[in-house]
């Protein structure tokens, strides 16, 4: 695989999900990103997590590993809880942070992010599964990336 992320559903008390609003794209996704040269995919999560939000985490499972064949990209990812910090409205990747309902997720998030909140909701764990990415905005996500943008 090209590139290797990893994720976390962090959660709270009432069972809401912590999304960040991107400002690369004006799309929500959970907290994460690319797992640098050297670092395990747990300490990526953790990082990532702190970077996006503020928050210090704690993982608690990994719900899985999920390949995206046709864009050379795995996401590793996790579930954990909030164990400090303080959030923060505005980073150099985050635009916002908002805790939802898993079952009332925003519209425009991120592709396969709904796919893996529901995976941790039906208690899914360790699962590997290949993405189809059959959606309008993993088409747009492609077409960018083979125009190098």
């Amino acid at each position: 695989m090209d590139t290797k992320g990893a994720f976390v559903i962090v959660s709270n008390e009432t069972h809401q999900i912590l999304l960040v609003k991107r400002k690369d794209v004006p799309l929500w996704d959970l907290p994460g990103g690319t797992i640098d040269p050297g670092e395990t995919a747990e300490t990526a999560a953790v990082r990532e997590v702190l970077e996006e939000t503020g928050y210090s985490a704690a993982l608690s499972a990994k719900i899985g590993v999920y390949r995206r064949q046709k864009f050379q990209d795995e996401q590793h990812v996790f579930a954990g809880i909030i164990t400090g910090g303080e959030a923060i409205a505005d980073s150099a990747e985050t635009a916002g942070l908002k805790w939802f309902s898993p079952h009332h997720l925003p519209l425009l998030m991120v592709p396969n992010r709904k796919r893996q909140i529901n995976d941790f909701k039906n208690g899914d764990r360790d699962v590997t599964v290949i993405l189809k990415d059959t959606s309008m905005l993993a088409v747009i996500d492609l077409f960018k990336r083979r125009l190098g943008k």
